[in-house]
């Protein structure tokens, strides 16, 4: 399946977080001016393509939609790099935690269908 966007059309806005297989920036999509979350995961070294932990990830989030879970929206593949471009949230789980005071819990939303 085509990507619906291209790596180029990309601005990088700031660094968001780092792991063992890559990088996480916050960008704008010039075309659009929206704010993404993109994972850049480097192919260098990996004799095998693209690495299983990444191909899982792909797969589960592709399947995956629900309003606690960060939404994939797409996935660009270059010969050294995968790009996995997510909606952009503020904050992690963690970060939402820590701003909460010692004595205060997170809000608990009902939701009736």
């Amino acid at each position: 399946m085509p990507s619906q966007f291209n790596i180029d059309d990309f601005e990088r806005l700031s660094k968001v977080g780092e792991g063992t297989y890559g990088i996480v920036y916050k960008v704008c999509h010039r075309p659009t001016s929206q704010i993404y979350a993109l994972k850049k995961i480097r192919l260098e070294g990996e004799d095998d393509g693209v690495p299983a932990t990444a191909i899982r990830e792909i797969s589960i989030l592709k399947e995956l939609r629900h309003q606690n879970i960060v939404q994939l929206r797409d996935v660009i593949l270059t010969d050294a790099r995968l790009y996995l471009i997510f909606e952009y949230l503020a904050m992690d789980l963690k970060k939402y935690l820590d701003c909460l005071g010692e004595n205060e819990d997170m809000d608990i939303v009902l939701i009736q269908v």
